[in-house]
């Protein structure tokens, strides 16, 4: 059950409204998951686990709440989900108009800005994704709570990780132990061995473990995401040029999340890490893979390094970082001194080796050796 706390609530509902004040719009349609999460502090509309859209709709006016479901779905989303708030119910029977042209209906013909395409609102997803930062006090307190869990549990599974098995059997481990705390993966990849090398993205195959596997696993938590990868190693000491390369990309994550400081572009922090690979004689690697960016809410996106955007402060971030043949990717949050590193934890779960630039030092995972 979501407890919503009401005073991040408050703020929020103030956030959006100040930007619909000044974009001129009287109503705001919120019918994604993410977003539902992000003003509900971790509500889910949720039916349908595979889809981003959720099943109740939120049509929030300059002084008004509703909440528009079928039947099936408002009476568990309003008590599981909105426990506590003062939001006003419309029902639909299953036969009835939409929820989406309800929710048009019950903005009277007002300026309307919405997360979804809707005919005669203005489609602004991006505009609530900005919304969601900088994160609040709730948010960065659970947050800790998060990054520090997706670390626990891939170490569990790491533990269970043994030559012989196949990729599908450690994707099912995954699933598992994510799905004991109520997480399931977005993006779920596993590869070992040579499928590393040869693909950026080794969705599990049958093939078994021989000497290395990656996994990476991306899901949120009161609709927090933490896309995280890690690699294990099977044998008494690593290749040369597979520690080489990742000492560098774990060199890169140090330096994008020195560099994550409210006023600084995201498109300095690309390009000082071209400059890096450029050094190690791995400049065309940068190109082969999305370079990361934000998370939080909404899952990741690496839209504001397209845009030249100007990082703030407390915004979340997952830079994955990519050679041929290894990847790291952690979880950290913007600040005023620099990223804080929220996904690996002081509890000695995984091996980590500190890696410094600049101004600070972080202590990020190795490749766990087995």
């Amino acid at each position: 059950m979501n407890r919503v706390d009401l005073s991040d609530y408050v703020e929020k509902c103030l956030r959006l409204r100040t930007y619909m004040k000044r974009n001129g719009y009287e109503f705001a349609v919120m019918a994604r998951r993410d977003n539902f999460a992000w003003i509900t502090g971790g509500g889910d509309n949720k039916i349908f686990r595979s889809s981003d859209m959720g099943f109740g709709i939120l049509v929030i006016g300059i002084n008004s709440i509703q909440f528009i479901a079928q039947s099936m779905d408002s009476d568990r989303i309003l008590d599981e989900e909105l426990q506590g708030l003062d939001i006003e119910s419309v029902e639909l029977k299953w036969y009835e108009p939409s929820r989406e042209e309800t929710a048009m209906r019950l903005t009277r013909g007002g300026k309307v800005v919405s997360d979804i395409p809707l005919p005669g609102a203005d489609f602004k997803m991006y505009d609530f994704v900005r919304l969601h930062f900088p994160l609040t006090d709730i948010d960065i307190q659970k947050y800790r709570k998060v990054g520090a869990l997706c670390d626990r549990l891939l170490s569990n599974v790491a533990e269970q990780i043994h030559p012989g098995m196949t990729e599908h059997e450690i994707e099912a481990r995954i699933l598992y132990e994510y799905g004991k705390e109520n997480m399931t993966p977005k993006v779920l990849l596993v590869g070992s061995d040579d499928r590393i090398a040869k693909y950026r993205h080794p969705a599990s195959s049958p093939k078994k473990v021989e000497k290395l596997v990656l996994i990476h696993a991306a899901a949120d938590k009161w609709g927090l995401h933490a896309n995280i990868t890690r690699m294990v190693y099977f044998g008494d000491s690593l290749p040369e040029e597979l520690k080489e390369n990742y000492n560098l990309l774990n060199l890169c994550e140090a330096q994008a999340m020195e560099m994550c400081r409210p006023g600084v572009h995201f498109q300095d922090i690309v390009n000082e890490r071209r400059k890096i690979f450029a050094e190690h004689g791995c400049l065309g690697e940068s190109d082969l893979h999305y370079p990361g960016a934000t998370a939080g809410y909404f899952i990741g996106t690496a839209q504001p390094i397209l845009d030249n955007e100007i990082i703030v402060d407390r915004m979340a971030f997952d830079w994955f970082i990519t050679v041929k043949g290894a990847k790291v990717e952690e979880l950290s949050v913007s600040g005023p001194n620099g990223g804080e590193l929220l996904s690996s934890s002081v509890e000695g779960l995984w091996p980590t080796k500190s890696y410094r630039w600049k101004d600070n030092s972080y202590n990020l995972p190795l490749i766990m050796m087995k």
